[in-house]
């Protein structure tokens, strides 16, 4: 680094700088960088649209072939898998409090009751103990496709040792419970079907899309030699061009194209986006929708063996940024415009100020490495392990309107055999988790032989906390991606 003070005797300069060449970057400084989104500028994390040429190609060979290759040969595949379930198949109470409990749908968990949930379920509520709800009030604003129905729910669960127990489910203006028979069953589905797409469209793309900031930023405003580029790279791979083709793609799955053979949604694609919007924007006055803000101290925090399992994960990923970032000197001006240029995209991101206070530096890197791999791999796992003919994200039985002792449910309606066939396919395509690279096999290529050392110890303490568990085990360690890769 060139220290420029002069540029001739009498031309001096009011501060010293560095002068860095543009090779000394990426991709010599010319970007990527996020913008707004152009679906919705004001209601999504900022995009990142325009991308070197080289990670478009490299997306393209390790993941868009994938999916071409899935899209034209698999399906004969999915549909007979549909064809074979002839529905949906029944769901016990202990499924389906374990679909809840041990999976990325414990993040709805609600423990802050309103009054006006508290009334609505007040003859089920014993004083003594303990519940929660899940919400899926924002159901409403899906607009469905032909013979579809996207019904709001609220789950009433008992909070028991070592899980939960669902006591009643709101739909409409009723509750029913478990002495309401097929109307029981008939409500369980109705809120597998929410929570299913709440967490592909409202609740996990939080961990995907606004950290697209912190991706690009890195890549064109820190040298590459820098201790914090080295660190951050390798959990970059293939980011970008994923969330690029998810969000703005024209045959993407969001669009949900009745011709889109992997297109598995319930609603018209435009109301799909607007669920994305309230996943990011939260509800007024409704805990169980809250705003988006950058998980400054590690994950969610959420009340279940899921919850627990990335607790206790963060804390080894932490030891880990720690060592590393303790040979950064406090006040690196790279940092510091770092996390400036982050703050303008993302303003619950600490500036380039307040990334020096306490540790707000180790807690913001070691955040984003735990949410683009377990973070992300986990949510995937467990989404893609419950059952698809359990878990339908299209409804076609319509919900009674007044509760009805005498209802009864065909399980062969419920959902039809080509709705099924394209949640196989997107399963296939899209959430289950497809490997290109993994956590355990990274190289950062620290030149520091100390940190060379961290590196190494990380991923040791990786396996020795896999083989100490106290919960179940949602993600191997060897089966932990580097970045966000599907």
């Amino acid at each position: 680094m060139d220290m420029k003070v002069k540029f001739s005797d009498d031309l001096s300069l009011e501060n010293e700088f560095e002068d860095l060449p543009p090779e000394d970057f990426l991709y010599d400084r010319r970007g990527p960088w996020p913008q707004p989104s152009p679906n919705h500028p004001f209601g999504e994390a900022p995009g990142v649209l325009h991308l070197p040429f080289s990670e478009n190609f490299y997306w393209w060979l390790k993941t868009g072939s994938r999916y071409v290759r899935d899209m034209l040969f698999y399906w004969p595949v999915a549909l007979g898998k549909a064809i074979s379930w002839g529905g949906v198949s029944p769901v016990s109470d202990d499924e389906f409090s374990d679909y809840f409990y041990n999976s990325c749908y414990s993040k709805f968990f609600t423990f802050e009751l309103t009054d006006k949930v508290k009334d609505l379920f007040k003859e089920y509520m014993d004083p003594e103990k303990r519940y929660c709800v899940c919400d899926f009030v924002g159901m409403k604003v899906l607009k469905p496709i032909n013979g579809v129905h996207c019904d709001p729910s609220i789950t009433l669960f008992e909070v028991i040792e070592g899980g939960v127990k669902p006591i009643a489910i709101n739909l409409k203006d009723y509750v029913v419970d478990q002495t309401d028979g097929d109307h029981w069953l008939l409500a369980k589905y109705i809120a597998l079907q929410a929570a299913g797409n709440h967490v592909i469209v409202a609740t996990h793309p939080r961990l995907h899309f606004p950290m697209d900031a912190i991706n690009a930023i890195t890549k064109t405003a820190v040298p590459k030699n820098h201790i914090l580029f080295q660190l951050l790279y390798p959990h970059f791979e293939l980011t970008l061009k994923l969330d690029y083709q998810v969000l703005n793609n024209p045959i993407s799955l969001l669009k949900n194209e009745w011709w889109m053979n992997y297109a598995p949604f319930p609603a018209t694609g435009e109301s799909m986006r607007d669920l994305v919007v309230l996943g990011f924007h939260g509800i007024k006055e409704n805990p169980a929708y809250p705003k988006y803000f950058f998980p400054l101290e590690g994950p969610q925090k959420v009340e279940s063996s899921y919850g627990t399992f990335h607790d206790g994960y963060y804390q080894v990923y932490l030891k880990f940024v720690k060592s590393v970032l303790a040979e950064i000197p406090v006040g690196d001006r790279f940092v510091t415009r770092w996390a400036n240029y982050i703050h303008q995209e993302m303003k619950s991101f600490p500036n380039g100020e307040d990334i020096w206070k306490g540790d707000n530096f180790a807690h913001a890197v070691a955040s984003y490495i735990w949410d683009v791999s377990l973070g992300h791999a986990a949510d995937h796992k467990t989404y893609a392990e419950i059952p698809i003919n359990k878990n339908p994200l299209r409804i076609r039985v319509e919900t009674p309107h007044f509760k009805n002792p005498g209802f009864k449910l065909n399980l062969k309606k419920v959902a039809g055999v080509i709705d099924q066939m394209k949640l196989v396919m997107a399963n296939r395509m899209f959430f289950m988790p497809t490997n290109v690279s993994t956590l355990i096999k990274i190289d950062y290529n620290f030149p520091l032989p100390a940190l060379q050392k961290s590196a190494e110890q990380f991923k040791k303490d990786m396996y020795e906390h896999e083989s100490n568990l106290k919960v179940r085990n949602f993600m191997p360690v060897d089966e932990i991606t580097a970045s966000i890769q599907y």
